[in-house]
């Protein structure tokens, strides 16, 4: 699934492939080229394991990569997580929501602006199973708040897709 999710800033492009077995079956890797085609890096998040998903989502912005990986276990089966490195694959951060639970799919989603970072998390439960939320981060991974729609209902997906812009935040509800 190399190319399942794409992503261009500054001199670099990422390109996720999230069901690469080099670590693990379906653990996961993103690959970084230059605005030329050329190779420069493969990244594997540095837990990774089966299943992870890591690369199904990705950003970039000038100076940071941002990687989903939203089957990840940390805070339960499926909670999800997301990592931020430097263009050069360097400087691991992973994030994961400060109140993540199973099936959450943290990370499904990830948006990376000039200094924040936003994350979808469509299973979330706040507002009924799989109403959805999204987390805001600074760029060096410090949890900042948390959205969720207030409208909010069972099966919104709210999360499902992010965008980041400058000060603008814009999260897509796939089911509402």
């Amino acid at each position: 699934y190399f190319g399942r999710s794409v992503g261009i800033g500054g001199t670099i492009i990422v390109v996720g492939a999230y069901e690469e077995d080099t670590v693990a079956s379906g653990a996961g890797q993103a690959y970084i080229f230059d605005l030329s085609g050329n190779q420069l890096g493969i990244i594997t998040a540095s837990d990774g394991a089966g299943n992870d998903y890591f690369g199904y989502s990705v950003d970039v912005s000038s100076t940071k990569i941002v990687i989903g990986a939203y089957a990840d276990d940390d805070n339960g089966p499926s909670s999800g997580s997301a990592y931020i490195y430097n263009h050069d694959g360097t400087g691991e951060v992973k994030i994961t929501a400060s109140d993540g639970a199973a099936s959450d799919y943290f990370g499904r989603s990830v948006g990376v602006g000039s200094d924040k970072i936003v994350v979808g998390a469509y299973g979330g439960d706040d507002n009924g199973s799989s109403s959805g939320a999204a987390y805001l981060f600074d760029i060096s991974g410090k949890e900042l708040g948390k959205f969720t729609a207030s409208d909010g209902a069972a099966d919104d997906y709210f999360g499902y897709s992010v965008s980041i812009e400058s000060n603008q935040v814009l999260i897509g509800a796939s089911s509402d």
